[in-house]
């Protein structure tokens, strides 16, 4: 079957065909493990996804002016 001649021989070899990654019809192999996020981290994360524009801009200089004065940056 030409079609389904492997690409390696190395470690990673697999057939043309083969689906990569979870690419692939079916079931996604989630194997990874859930993240625990406390109540706090929840609530920054919604506020940093629906901040205005403005507002995130003014934030993002603040936290440069602060780093600058602390001598992070």
């Amino acid at each position: 079957m030409p079609g389904n001649s492997k690409i390696t021989t190395g470690l990673n070899d697999r057939p043309k065909s083969a689906s990569i990654a979870q690419s692939g019809p079916g079931i996604p192999d989630d194997s990874g493990s859930p993240i625990e996020a406390g109540d706090r981290q929840i609530e920054r994360t919604k506020e940093k996804l629906t901040e205005s524009p403005r507002k995130k801009l003014k934030r993002e200089v603040q936290e440069r002016i602060e780093a600058s004065q602390k001598g992070s940056e």
